[in-house]
C-alpha cells in the first residue's frame, strides 16, 4: 500500500510539473506573440515615416526643379518704340498692356514712373531685368526647405512706404509657402523670416534677390479714399508694424497652435495681416483691414496676394497670366 501511495504521489507530481511547463510554454508563447506584434506595429510605423519622409523630399525634388523665374516667349520691344509709347500724352487700356508684357508693371506701376523725371531710365532698367535669364541659386537652411534666390537683385520700380512685396520663392517640401514683407523706404522692408530669428528691418535686396516678387499697394478705396489720409494710413500702419511689433519671435505655428488676433510670436504674411488688423487710425481707432480673404487660421503670402483690397503695382519673375497660383 505505501508504495502504491508514493506511485500516485510521483505521478500527481510529475503531473503538476508538466501543467506548470505548458503553463510556462504559454507564457512564452504570449509574450513572443506580444512582441511580434509590437515588431509589427513599429514596423509598419517606421514604414509610414518613411514613406511620408520619401513623399516630401521627392516633392521637394520636383518643387525644387521647377522653381525658376519665368521668361517671356516674345519679343522684347526695341528701345525707341518703348520711347514713343513712353511719351504719349495719355495712354490706352493696349498701351498699359503692352507696358505690363514688356515690364511687368501694371498701370498703377507705370503711372509712378510716369511721374518722375528719372522715370523711362527705370521703364528701360525694368525691362531688362525682365527679359533676363538667370540663375537659380538654392538657398537651404533647414531640412526640405528652401529659398529659391537669384544670382542677382531684380529692379524694382519707384517703392512707396507701405508697398507689400510677395514672393513664392520659399518653399517647403512641395508646397511654396513664400514670403511677404512690407515696404518701410525704398532700400527698406520690414519681415519676419526664418525660426530662431525676430522681426526685423532688412535690406530690400533681401526679397528682390529671389526667383519672382510681386510690388502690391493697398487699393486706396478701402484705406482712406483721398490722398492724404490714405498716405496716413499707410504710413501709421507701417510705423505700427516696424515699432510696436519689432523683435517678435519667429514661429511656424502661429495661427495653429496660438491665437491669430495675437502677436506674442509671428511669421511673414501674419505680421503683415496682424498690422493692417490692429493699427490704430488717425482718430485713434482700429482700423481692421482684412487682407486674408479665406478667414482661416493660417494666413499665407499667397493669400494676401488673393486679397481684394490689393492690387498689382509690379511683377517679376511669376507667369504674369497665372501669378501666385
Amino acid at each position: 500500500m505505501a508504495e502504491d501511495g508514493a506511485l500516485i504521489n510521483d505521478e500527481n507530481q510529475g503531473g503538476e510539473e508538466r501543467e506548470i511547463q505548458g503553463e510556462e510554454k504559454k507564457r512564452r508563447r504570449r509574450k513572443l506573440r506580444k512582441r511580434t506584434i509590437a515588431l509589427i506595429v513599429a514596423g509598419c510605423f517606421l514604414g509610414v515615416i518613411l514613406l511620408t519622409f520619401g513623399g516630401f523630399y521627392i516633392a521637394y525634388g520636383v518643387t525644387d526643379a521647377n522653381g525658376k523665374t519665368w521668361l517671356p516667349d516674345y519679343e522684347r520691344m526695341p528701345k525707341e518704340q518703348l520711347i514713343e509709347l513712353y511719351d504719349k500724352p495719355a495712354l490706352s487700356d493696349e498701351d498699359y498692356a503692352a507696358f505690363y508684357a514688356q515690364t511687368g508693371l501694371t498701370k498703377v506701376g507705370v503711372d509712378r514712373a510716369r511721374a518722375r523725371t528719372d522715370g523711362f531710365s527705370r521703364i528701360l532698367l525694368l525691362q531688362e531685368n525682365y527679359f533676363e535669364e538667370r540663375e537659380t541659386i538654392r538657398d537651404v537652411y533647414a531640412p526640405l526647405i528652401c529659398n529659391d534666390r537669384t544670382n542677382s537683385p531684380a529692379a524694382t520700380i519707384f517703392l512707396e512706404r507701405g508697398d507689400i512685396i510677395i514672393s513664392s520663392s520659399t518653399h517647403f517640401a512641395g508646397w511654396r509657402i513664400g514670403h511677404a514683407a512690407i515696404v518701410t523706404d525704398p532700400a527698406h522692408i520690414f519681415e519676419a523670416t526664418q525660426v530662431g530669428s525676430a522681426s526685423r528691418e532688412s535690406n530690400i535686396n533681401s526679397i528682390t534677390d529671389r526667383i519672382n516678387f510681386m510690388v502690391l499697394r493697398i487699393k486706396p478705396e478701402y484705406f482712406g479714399g483721398d490722398d492724404g489720409s490714405y498716405r496716413s494710413n499707410l504710413d501709421r500702419v507701417t510705423s505700427y508694424i516696424q515699432d510696436d511689433l519689432k523683435d517678435a519671435p519667429y514661429s511656424v505655428f502661429t495661427g495653429i497652435f496660438t491665437d491669430k488676433n495675437k502677436c506674442k510670436a509671428t511669421m511673414c504674411s501674419h505680421l503683415l495681416w496682424y498690422g493692417f488688423m490692429h493699427f490704430d487710425d488717425e482718430n485713434g481707432a482700429k482700423y481692421a483691414l482684412d487682407l486674408d480673404p479665406n478667414g482661416g487660421a493660417l494666413v499665407m503670402p499667397k493669400d494676401i496676394s488673393r486679397s481684394p483690397y490689393v492690387e498689382l503695382v509690379q511683377n517679376f519673375g511669376f507667369d504674369p497670366e497665372k501669378l501666385y497660383e
